[in-house]
């Protein structure tokens, strides 16, 4: 191994001993010494390995103090050439996502790559795994993936600039870009309401630890206190073919007398509305996500606005890739379109 590949090894190292908390921030790191006997390369290495952890501003070493770790957690400085986009490809909206994502990057010369999550190996491990390929900007769609503060913390604190796609919450450590999930349920329900519809009932996942569930879930019971309301299980996420009619007709039961029913997802309600066709229920539907067959089944929809997402997913990359510009993370909710009237 030449000399160069030699000290950035061992910074790659030294990094991962961070991220796996064998160094904790703050901590004082081992000495020049025992790391070149640790590691078994010359001192000279070991300095040139930590000069790049400083500029990095992963260390910090002071005369007399010795060397600690002294993570930083607002924007660093790199470069957009390359992003990574971690996201569940079975979802109905991927390749319309991916394809604004791709739009803008051909706009700002960046390269797009994409990674699925390995079933086998955590999230966390996941991402490290893109971090030590050098591969710094990642826009991460979570979905039901899980992803613990303190490795997101870690992430950014290494240098990792993340924006989060689909979560509608906050976090100190990375921007979130995501449907205003609020104000779209709010305009389904008021279009109903305007309509006439003064029974309203709601269909949606039961899985609850997922933002954008639970805040358009939550929506409507506060619009709607004596609304009814019907969770389809999550597990048929990605197979709706196995979804069994049975949970379909429960749910139109459940709510066969609301003259308006709002889905909170479109692959929800196609399958719901066809069946209702077929046992000629009398309501109007509504439902966030514009899918192919909505028109025909003639149901109000709320459009996700995938450009601006984009836009503003890359805007705040290029915010946490200038270390001038006192990055702070957001939320962005970005509003949706209606695609009809009632």
């Amino acid at each position: 191994m030449d000399e160069q590949n030699l000290y950035q090894n061992i910074k790659k190292k030294i990094c991962r001993m961070i991220y796996e908390n064998i160094y904790q921030n703050g901590d004082l790191i081992p000495s020049e010494r025992k790391l070149s006997e640790e590691f078994g390369v010359s001192r000279v290495t070991i300095r040139k390995a930590l000069k790049l952890l400083e500029e990095e501003q992963i260390i910090q070493r002071v005369q007399g103090s010795g060397t600690r770790v002294a993570l930083q957690y607002g924007a660093h400085q790199g470069t957009m050439d390359i992003i990574t986009l971690v996201a569940p490809a079975q979802n109905a909206f991927f390749s319309r996502f991916i394809d604004s994502v791709q739009t803008k990057a051909e706009e700002m010369d960046s390269l797009v790559l994409f990674k699925q999550k390995p079933k086998n190996i955590s999230l966390e491990k996941c991402l490290y795994q893109i971090y030590d390929k050098d591969l710094r900007n990642v826009v991460l769609w979570l979905e039901d993936m899980e992803l613990g503060n303190d490795a997101l913390k870690k992430l950014r604190g290494l240098g990792m600039n993340i924006v989060l796609f689909d979560a509608a919450f906050h976090s100190d450590y990375a921007d979130s870009v995501c449907l205003d999930n609020r104000e779209g349920i709010r305009l389904l329900v008021s279009s109903m309401q305007k309509a006439g519809k003064t029974k309203l009932g709601y269909i949606g996942w039961d899985d609850m630890k997922i933002s954008s569930v639970k805040t358009r879930q939550n929506t409507f019971s506060y619009l709607v206190p004596d609304g009814l309301i019907y969770q389809v299980p999550w597990k048929y996420r990605n197979n709706l073919e196995a979804l069994p009619s049975s949970i379909i007709e429960q749910g139109l039961q459940k709510l066969n007398k609301c003259d308006g029913i709002i889905y909170g997802v479109g692959e929800l309600g196609l399958p719901f509305e066809r069946k209702a066709r077929e046992l000629s229920n009398d309501h109007q539907a509504a439902m966030i996500d514009l899918l192919p067959g909505s028109e025909d089944l003639d149901i109000l929809t709320l459009d996700q606005d995938f450009t601006k997402m984009a836009e503003k997913i890359y805007e705040c990359l290029t915010k946490q890739n200038q270390r001038e510009s006192n990055w702070k993370a957001c939320l962005y909710e970005i509003k949706g379109r209606l695609s009809q009237k009632i």
